[in-house]
């Protein structure tokens, strides 16, 4: 197993490719699908679904983006091992960047989260209840994003191939989701069963 304490070596020099704004804006675009569910607002393919009533806040964990970053500079094909990323939860993304060197790697953290919701919007979500069948449908990668016990991420992006012209973007999460058998979220009233040691922050209806 690879030393997390390497790991947090490297992620302080050269090697972690997110800006203190990607972060932020990868950690926003997440808190913002929290926050339409946690309030009933959200919408999947014309269907409303229920308040949330235990979805936790989600903040960067520089131990987490140091995981996904050392996995990032591995140019992945395919998830990662969960004993090599110590657990967490894992969401990939691949994208080709028509100019070297792109100019900006923080549009890819946006794009990666953007693309990985949009899996609600483009095939739905008929069930709370996390199963073979809603997994298979294509939204994995949107329940691992509106998973309400997950508090933590932390992501990696590396230039690519031969051309360095493919972009990969590997998120990590503390918590893992898309436990078979559980629900994605608790419904009810919104932050009305926030976790211990959590309070509701009332303007997004999210555990803090």
């Amino acid at each position: 197993m690879r030393s997390l304490l390497i790991l947090v070596t490297m992620c302080g020099y050269s090697y972690c490719q997110f800006s203190s704004t990607g972060q932020k804006n990868i950690v926003d675009a997440h808190n913002k699908l929290r926050s339409s569910i946690a309030k009933g607002t959200y919408i999947a393919k014309g269907l409303k679904k229920p308040a949330g009533s235990n979805i936790l806040k989600i903040k960067w964990d520089k131990h987490v983006a140091a995981s996904a970053q050392s996995y990032a500079n591995t140019c992945p094909t395919g998830h990662s091992k969960s004993v090599d990323r110590f657990g967490y939860g894992e969401n990939l993304f691949w994208s080709w960047a028509p100019n070297f060197p792109p100019k900006d790697l923080n549009v890819f953290g946006v794009h990666a989260s953007g693309a990985w919701s949009g899996e609600f919007t483009k095939y739905g979500w008929k069930t709370n209840k996390m199963d073979g069948a809603l997994f298979r449908s294509g939204v994995g990668h949107a329940t691992q994003m509106a998973w309400a016990n997950t508090g933590g991420i932390g992501c990696g992006v590396k230039s690519c191939g031969k051309d360095k012209k493919t972009v990969v973007v590997v998120c990590q999460y503390k918590g893992p989701g898309n436990y078979m058998g559980q629900d994605i979220y608790k419904s009810g009233k919104t932050c009305s069963s926030c976790p211990p040691k959590t309070k509701c922050e009332k303007s997004t209806g999210i555990c803090v």
